[in-house]
């Protein structure tokens, strides 16, 4: 009776780890960037192998609970493994089908603003500028923003209004050449708080 106790514990644990791990390595590539592009790819790669390593805390669980455990766990892994083996198949082998050109970028305080034309998925993918603040954590590790969005925009403009303060001025995007857009943006000097 004890030892059943101490492996349930044990299987709770493990599940334990094993989610809080898949949120945290989530998050993290939500929210933070290596300069290196093979650490970004390193770090999607292991979020999305995450629930594999579920197989066998669930594979080791009494009769019903491991097909309950199963049930629940299959449509996860089959998200897993396909986001998993496209990215391995497209970014990894193929070389990627995103492209970032820095446009212009801007050092305020211990941030730095950059407007760069964003590019994923080729002629029917996503297209346009993406203006975003960075903050340098470690050397190589930055902690990164996306303030805004200016889809199909073809070219782009940034400028300084003052203290994290900047004005961005897109235009003409593939749809229509008289595309404007004129924004001005308050950002936080510590990018998310």
């Amino acid at each position: 009776m004890a030892e059943t106790t101490k492996a349930a514990r044990n299987l709770f644990w493990q599940f334990f780890v094993l989610a809080v791990l898949l949120a945290v390595l989530y998050t993290a590539v939500q929210t933070l960037r290596f300069k290196a592009g093979a650490l970004n790819f390193i770090v999607e790669c292991l979020c999305y192998s995450i629930p594999l390593f579920a197989i066998r805390p669930v594979s080791r669980l009494h009769q019903r609970p491991r097909i309950l455990g199963f049930i629940l766990l299959t449509p996860l892994l089959l998200l897993s493994s396909f986001l998993l083996l496209g990215k391995v198949v497209f970014d990894g082998i193929l070389g990627g089908s995103e492209h970032r050109q820095l446009l212009q970028t801007f050092q305020q305080g211990n941030c730095t603003i950059q407007l760069e034309r964003y590019e994923n998925g080729g002629a029917v993918g996503v297209h346009g500028l993406n203006l975003e603040q960075r903050r340098l954590l470690f050397p190589g590790l930055y902690l990164v923003k996306s303030i805004d969005f200016f889809d199909s925009a073809g070219e782009g403009t940034l400028s300084v209004e003052g203290p994290y303060k900047v004005r961005v001025y897109a235009k003409g995007n593939y749809y229509n050449n008289d595309y404007q857009v004129e924004k001005v943006y308050n950002l936080k000097p510590w990018v998310y708080f």
